[in-house]
């Protein structure tokens, strides 16, 4: 009888410690508010390890890639994990922002523009009827027009190595 109890007891503690996606969220966004990024971190990565299938595990995954973006400043490790998002979260809208975040991230930040049009170009193909197309469009615009200019660079360059 007492191994039942003592069972019991074990299962009421793990209960009790365990924390709802919600409540996950709201202390990751309140450890965001107070600039603790480690802990809001890990409380989003606590949902999508916990709760792989809630809404908020895909949207855990987002805001994590967004730490990196916005606060962390590290813009190869925010590809990454935007790119986590597409994988695992393909059909959820979070997906369709992560990959023109990426595009976004390549042209604004890393000043890698094939990338970037690759990437606005894939946008399109995959949601061509969305929202953000018309800032896609903006965003190839002034891309083509770089490309452009970068084309002449190289081929002044070509001619002068030829000669």
């Amino acid at each position: 009888m007492k191994i039942i109890n003592y069972i019991i007891v074990c299962l009421f503690i793990m209960h009790c410690n365990s924390q709802s996606p919600e409540a996950l969220w709201g202390k990751a966004k309140l450890m965001q508010s107070k600039d603790n990024l480690k802990e809001s971190i890990i409380n989003l990565e606590l949902i999508i390890k916990d709760y792989p299938d809630h809404d908020l595990a895909s949207k855990s995954q987002f805001q994590i890639a967004d730490i990196y973006l916005n606060e962390i400043k590290e813009f190869d490790l925010a590809i990454d994990k935007f790119k986590i998002v597409i994988d695992k979260y393909p059909a959820h809208d979070v997906a369709k922002n992560s990959l023109f975040m990426i595009a976004y991230i390549y042209n604004n930040y890393l000043n890698s523009y094939t990338d970037a049009i690759n990437n606005y170009k894939l946008f399109m193909d995959r949601y061509p009827n969305d929202e953000l197309i018309p800032s896609v469009e903006y965003e190839l615009k002034g891309l083509f027009e770089i490309e452009g200019v970068i084309d002449s660079l190289n081929s002044v360059v070509s001619k002068k190595r030829n000669t």
